[in-house]
């Protein structure tokens, strides 16, 4: 956490419950470090996609298939003679499956970037930031916990864009009271 994010705060602080003892900070929206996050991890998983197209064609044009027919092979949708067809791309496929990253990293990623950011821990009688909190510490929170995480995570983007659309509904309104402008 900066030393002056309390020069940033505007409102009093409201907080979203996981547990008793961990909570997190409302914003009505993303704090940058979050939206860097966001941007590095579908980074990523669009590196993962064009590998993915990338031997797609490969594969389509070596051994004369359709493109489409060659996605099915590589996500596992075909049987074993489409397995041993694609043991001459075993490395390129590994390097593939590999380099991308998982829906589930990404969403413990953003997660782990919203801890750090927001998260308060009540040690003892004292609630302390978690801003060390780490990959290792969001992989110990079970199913149902991620699950609310990332529901906290979308309301704290929907309300984001709501404010944003309120504010761009009233400057419209503002030009249309007055057209002269």
């Amino acid at each position: 956490m900066s030393k002056y994010s309390f020069l940033l705060a505007s409102e009093e602080v409201s907080y979203f419950e996981l547990t008793p003892t961990l909570r997190l900070q409302r914003h009505g929206g993303w704090l940058v470090a979050e939206s860097i996050e966001q941007e590095e991890i579908s980074k990523s998983q669009s590196q993962s996609t064009i590998k993915a197209v990338q031997l797609a064609k490969k594969i389509a044009a070596a051994k004369d298939i359709p493109l489409d027919e060659a996605f099915e092979m590589l996500q596992g949708g075909g049987g074993f003679s489409e397995a041993e067809l694609l043991s001459e791309y075993t490395e390129e496929t590994l390097s593939m499956v590999t380099s991308g990253g998982s829906a589930e990293l990404g969403n413990a990623r953003l997660i782990t970037a919203f801890m750090r950011c927001r998260g308060e821990g009540k040690i003892g009688d004292d609630w302390q930031r978690l801003d060390d909190w780490s990959i290792e510490d969001t992989k110990t929170m079970t199913r149902e916990m991620q699950t609310r995480m990332l529901e906290f995570i979308a309301e704290e983007q929907d309300a984001e864009v709501k404010a944003a659309q309120a504010k761009k509904s009233k400057r419209k309104a503002r030009q249309e009271a007055s057209p002269n402008e």
